[in-house]
């Protein structure tokens, strides 16, 4: 009876200590995690909402607190649960869980996602090494973490034992509030940077030969090269050959959506205002915050995206703060064609040249949704008449595929139609950042464990495979456009293996992208020295004879000209920066049309 009477008393001592381990875990995750973790994402989102601010830091102490909490909880149930079991004192678990706590999520904040190309001292040259590098800084790492929360653990406990902790919880709360509502303020009364207005008189095209830009997503230098020396790249081989090439440098820490927006209007995400693929919405935030890297916040939103007023909400052409390339060259009268400008082709904005084709990202899908061609179209394609041919090799097909097929149905049909081929155009596609992102363990198997010989007969060959695709459609496109075009292809960054990430390629730390230039009037058989992404915009202009913006944030790549280049010669404009603001093209519906249409581009996501 004792027994049965003491094993109850436990279970009721346990489970109230457990509701104080819980409530230290919610406190700590609220305000030593989620707190300055929310006044990151004000900084880094620009917030100018006061509002905004204290929705931030509700929504942020809540989503920390309860992930701390339970980890506080449990792992005290846990620890007294054992040290019941062992009949002697197990220590302070409050002080443990903290350590524990700090250990992962910090381990996870330095090493989760690193790659080969950021290890420092050595270049790691297979798992092995790169496992050993691993082991002993994450532990010496761990050791400094457990140690020095440790030591302010316990000097917290010490305070709350005194009752000195609730007036230091108190004063730290209300300095977070008074930071989140002040940050915000002293953003929207700091001097604005200002730039001269646009002036539309100066947008005047002068002569030129036709231009391509060929975008594709993740295309590593090495990995080319090597394909190129192997001699499975003829199109992009005699591009390097014959052309100017350069391993692009690109923005570290930024991912496809931020680099590409820098690439199609030259501007720094500080100016172009794109911090990431989507933006997650909650209930005070406006248009809602771009999330930062590597603080878990968008993992833990996923828990509660179902949550009323709670989503994600991918970056579209709104989002831009200036023009991509291919609405300059269209509004100075150059018929342009554009496949699949990324995420800043939709909502596809009107195009003022006759002759121009603008086919948006997304309407592979939307052909293929049956019933929906017909009300949603002009979302996706201006003009939305569309050549049966081009519907027909776009439907449903996936990425590379559709677009490669798409350009080709529409260069060839404009030939019919007695149409020269335009004096711009612009593709994309995102397949080789996928594949490379899914397939890299079997590309090179020496830096990831546990590879088969398998795995690597059905996968090996997948990231090159892309790439022969690509110098297929190159070589197509070559033949469409005729020898008096000129070629800029343009990958956004490079790939870095790593192994502790569920992708197998990084490259958040910026491995430099591809640039390759070719065609009449570029030096033949040259490397330029440096480039960079935003060079790929003032260098655009410049071939297509289009005034160069003196806040342009890149140079031309004049070094790549065959003729030396002034920069004068195409004439000057103070800014392209809200040069004109895109509007929700939905080109003769009605009302109630547009507005139903809106609603239900709003609950998929797009706006």
């Amino acid at each position: 009876m004792a027994e049965r009477a003491g094993a109850a008393s436990f279970v009721r001592e346990s489970l109230v200590a457990c509701g104080r381990d819980l409530s230290a875990g919610l406190l700590f995750g609220a305000l030593l995690v989620g707190g300055p973790i929310s006044l990151a994402h004000l900084v880094h989102n620009r917030t100018e909402s006061a509002v905004t601010g204290v929705a931030a830091l509700l929504l942020f102490a809540l989503l920390y607190g309860v992930w701390a909490g339970a980890a506080f909880g449990g792992l005290g149930l846990l620890w007294r649960t054992l040290a019941q079991l062992r009949r002697r004192p197990a220590g302070n678990p409050v002080v443990f869980a903290a350590c524990l706590f700090n250990l992962v999520f910090l381990e996870l904040v330095l090493f989760y996602g690193l790659t080969y190309g950021q290890v420092p001292w050595f270049t790691p040259g297979g798992f092995r090494s790169m496992a050993l590098f691993l082991a002993v800084a994450g532990g010496l790492t761990g050791a400094v973490i457990w140690i020095v929360t440790w030591a302010l653990a316990a000097r917290a406990a010490r305070l709350a034992a005194s009752g000195r902790l609730p007036r230091l919880v108190g004063a730290l709360a209300l300095a977070l509030v008074v930071a989140h509502v002040v940050r915000p303020i002293a953003f929207r009364l700091a001097p604005e940077e200002r730039t001269a207005s646009f002036d539309p008189t100066a947008l005047v095209a002068g002569d030129g030969p036709p231009v391509a830009l060929l975008g594709f997503d993740g295309v590593d230098p090495d990995m080319l090269q090597d394909l190129i020396d192997d001699g499975e790249l003829p199109n992009l081989a005699q591009f390097v050959r014959e052309g100017t090439s350069s391993r692009l440098g690109t923005i570290s820490d930024a991912n496809s959506a931020v680099i590409w927006a820098s690439i199609y209007t030259g501007e720094t995400p500080r100016r172009h205002g794109v911090h990431d693929f989507y933006r997650i919405r909650f209930p005070g935030s406006g248009a809602g915050l771009f999330p930062v890297h590597r603080t878990s916040f968008k993992e833990l939103i996923d828990l509660v995206a179902g949550a009323p007023g709670i989503s994600r909400r991918f970056v579209n052409r709104l989002d831009l703060a200036s023009p991509p390339i291919w609405e300059i060259a269209d509004r100075a009268g150059l018929p342009t064609v554009v496949v699949d400008g990324y995420f800043y082709s939709f909502p596809a904005q009107r195009m003022f040249d006759p002759s121009s084709r603008l086919l948006g990202y997304g309407l592979n899908d939307t052909l293929a949704a049956s019933g929906t061609v017909d009300t949603t179209l002009e979302w996706f394609a201006q003009p939305p008449e569309l050549p049966q041919e081009v519907m027909d090799a776009a439907a449903g097909r996936p990425d590379l595929d559709w677009q490669h097929r798409a350009v080709i149905a529409l260069l060839e049909h404009r030939s019919a139609q007695g149409e020269p081929p335009p004096r711009f155009l612009n593709l994309y596609t995102h397949e080789p950042d996928t594949v490379s992102h899914q397939r890299w363990r079997w590309a090179e198997p020496e830096f990831f464990p546990f590879v088969s010989r398998a795995g690597i007969e059905e996968h090996g060959e997948a990231v090159a495979d892309v790439y022969r695709r690509i110098d297929g459609l190159v070589g197509e496109l070559r033949r469409a456009l005729g020898p008096e075009t000129v070629f800029v292809v343009a990958s956004d960054h490079g790939q870095s293996p790593t192994f502790v990430h569920r992708l197998y390629t990084q490259h958040r730390h910026g491995p430099d992208g591809v640039l390759l230039m070719y065609g009449p009037g570029i030096r033949r058989g040259h490397r330029l020295e440096t480039s960079h992404v935003l060079d790929v915009f003032p260098t655009m202009l410049a071939l297509l004879g289009l005034p160069l913006p003196e806040d342009a944030e890149g140079r031309v790549l004049s070094e790549a000209f065959e003729a030396p280049f002034d920069v004068g010669s195409s004439g000057r404009v103070a800014t392209y920066r809200d040069a004109w603001q895109p509007v929700d093209t939905v080109g003769g519906t009605d009302v109630e049309r547009t507005r139903q249409e809106i609603e239900r581009l709003k609950a998929m996501g797009y706006l």
